[in-house]
């Protein structure tokens, strides 16, 4: 459509709040934005002056070929539209954000003893609970019988949490604090089946026993939601009332679980994090930019306390203010859902700061100030955001600069070795054993040039008498080349370059192998030798002159050092587990199956002597008499 055709379409625009599209001739959306006029907007892109526009805008209006638009109700509507067609299209003028993944959640069944899980697909229009959000909810709404996760229907749902270890804490802490469930059964309140090792370890309290009625476990479950909700103190009065009565009924040990449950409680709410000596609802907003990225910080204050911090990372900020930028990761945040509070304090003034309060007390169902303070306590507030927001932005470009550094050096690397191309995968190998014994073989791996830890394998070396070095590294890497040639995604891609730790003759040994699988023209060859930290190659005699290349020399001592570290801790992790096993196979009625269990209950001998008979009695296959002696023969060892 040309420019004359759009004149006219904007006259058929109505004058009421919507999103609206911007389409290139291709028919692809290149922006997205709200208004609270569709048609004040429209005309301002379709026949603004040149000279008025941004530059970005500029460049955009020239590749304009046709606009479309939604009309909504509300501008809140249209606000929470924009932020989901903006995350559908990624717009090539919208700020974005840099990781659009799917953040993990937390869910409480609805069964009749719920468990407490972790989902990444949220259910469409689940309601969802603000962690530490006091009860407060985004979106949506709730419906066990339509929304499901695993099968199951959701009971409460709590998140998004940016951050997955947190979660993963979050949720272990809560599970040890009250007990909650972790196991798969379907329970009904009768018995079903011998109690999992957490309920001997005190971590749970065994509806599985049938000895928990429902009403017991939803208390239980109302309290998680509590804490889960921010309501720390609640919670804490709860459990004091509870210590009370069960000390009243001269119950001293459940008395004195509930206390050491109700300390860790009340250290959690001391480490809260106290910001401010106001009494208000506050989100604080800050933002920091370098080149095309930036990163926003959005704190939520209440009651003086810092109980929600996000962050977002964008890209496509080049020729934005820091206004702008913060108003996109604002779209985003509030788009999602999340209810503002009373006061949100801003780092940089926004375009409209009556439109952005309008549109966030529709969302809260109240008032909301939006402004920048210059001065003052909430002048400090947004500068710890601010702060916080520097800060991540560093992060953000040291990790960028790790990357150009590893970059470099491949790149020096490759030029050192005479390669065609630097290598995208490294592999080093190393041997570790003690005079022959417990020899062990060790693999890592390097993708561009960064530790890949995943594609880490280990060896156990099978028959090689003696500490024939050569002959172990050439079956570990025999066995490499094996198993990526029958197929086993483990050991896929093959490498660009194999290094070994080693002289010319593990060179040799290496390279011998390599041939014999036909890969020579695929897999360049070469060893370091720790002495001298001399470099071999293949068709070389002497060792590689390295010194106009510090920084692939420096790769290749990485990659070796680390083929070392990790092979030594294979070693030491080996002898320690058949240490265990010889020690196990003293005991009578302890064989294969029951040993595998035992091991994969406890990682070391200390555990397993520290475990009581019940806690050994515990582990799936064992029975009291076995553990009995068990934890008689363990005691006896330690005391010879």
């Amino acid at each position: 459509m040309d420019h004359d055709g759009l004149i006219d379409k904007l006259k058929q625009v109505p004058s009421r709040p919507g999103v609206y599209r911007m389409l290139d001739d291709r028919g692809q959306v290149i922006y997205v934005g709200k208004a609270r006029s569709l048609r004040a907007r429209l005309r301002q892109h379709v026949r603004g002056e040149g000279d008025r526009l941004e530059p970005w805008a500029q460049v955009m209006r020239e590749k304009l070929a046709d606009f479309d638009y939604l009309v909504t109700r509300t501008e809140t509507e249209a606000l929470i539209l924009e932020a989901t067609l903006i995350k559908q299209y990624r717009p090539h003028f919208n700020i974005r954000l840099r990781d659009d993944k799917s953040y993990p959640y937390l869910c409480l069944t609805a069964e009749k003893y719920p468990r407490l899980l972790v989902i990444r697909d949220l259910p469409q229009d689940a309601r969802v609970r603000i962690p530490g959000g006091g009860g407060k909810y985004r979106r949506g709404f709730h419906d066990p019988k339509r929304h499901k996760v695993y099968g199951l229907s959701a009971g409460e749902i709590f998140g998004p949490y940016p951050s997955a270890d947190v979660m993963w804490r979050t949720r272990r802490m809560i599970c040890r604090l009250f007990g909650l469930r972790q196991c798969r059964r379907s329970l009904d309140g009768t018995p079903s089946g011998k109690p999992c090792l957490y309920y001997h370890l005190g971590q749970c309290i065994g509806p599985c026993t049938g000895d928990v009625s429902e009403e017991e476990y939803g208390r239980i479950v109302e309290q998680v939601t509590r804490f889960l909700d921010g309501n720390t103190e609640q919670v804490a009065s709860e459990l004091r009332d509870e210590m009370q009565r069960a000390a009243g009924e001269l119950d001293f040990e459940r008395a004195a679980a509930i206390r050491d449950k109700l300390k860790t409680i009340e250290r959690l709410g001391e480490e809260q994090l106290i910001v401010a000596n106001e009494n208000r609802e506050q989100d604080l907003v800050g933002a920091a930019a370098e080149g095309d990225n930036a990163v926003v910080k959005i704190l939520g204050v209440r009651a003086g306390r810092l109980c929600m911090q996000e962050t977002y990372t964008l890209t496509h900020i080049s020729g934005r203010s820091l206004g702008q930028v913060i108003e996109a990761a604002m779209t985003i945040h509030y788009g999602a859902g999340n209810p503002p509070a009373r006061h949100v304090l801003l780092g940089a003034p926004v375009e409209d700061s009556e439109e952005w309060e309008m549109l966030l007390a529709d969302l809260r169902g109240g008032p909301v100030d939006v402004s920048v303070p210059q001065r003052g306590e909430r002048r400090r507030l947004v500068g710890l955001a601010q702060i916080n927001a520097q800060s991540a932005l560093e992060a953000l470009l040291q990790s960028r600069g790790g990357k150009a550094e590893s970059a470099a050096a491949l790149a020096d690397l490759a030029e050192a070795l005479q390669l065609a191309a630097a290598p995208s995968r490294i592999e080093c190998y190393d041997i570790s054993n003690l005079q022959g014994d417990h020899a062990v073989g060790a693999m890592v791996v390097f993708t561009d040039g960064l530790p890949d830890k995943d594609a880490y394998r280990r060896f156990g070396i099978r028959d090689v008498a003696g500490q024939d070095d050569y002959a172990m590294l050439a079956q570990m890497v025999r066995r490499r080349l094996q198993a990526a040639r029958s197929g086993s995604h483990k050991f896929l891609p093959l490498p660009d370059l194999m290094v070994v730790d080693g002289g010319k003759g593990q060179l040799s040994a290496v390279a011998a192998v390599v041939d014999e699988h036909g890969t020579q023209d695929d897999i360049a060859v070469v060893s370091l030798a720790e002495a001298q930290e001399e470099v071999f190659v293949r068709g070389r005699a002497e060792p590689l002159g390295m010194g106009d290349h510090p920084r692939g020399h420096l790769l290749l001592q990485r990659l070796r050092d680390e083929a070392h570290r990790f092979a030594i801790s294979y070693h030491r992790d080996l002898r320690s587990r058949q240490m265990t096993t010889s020690m196990l196979d003293d005991v009578d009625g302890i064989g294969p199956h029951r040993r595998a269990q035992l091991l994969r209950a406890f990682p070391s001998v200390a555990a397993m002597r520290r475990a009581s008979v019940e806690e050994l009695a515990a582990v799936p296959g064992m029975n009291r008499k076995v553990a009995q002696a068990l934890h008689q023969h363990l005691v006896q060892h330690v005391s010879e």
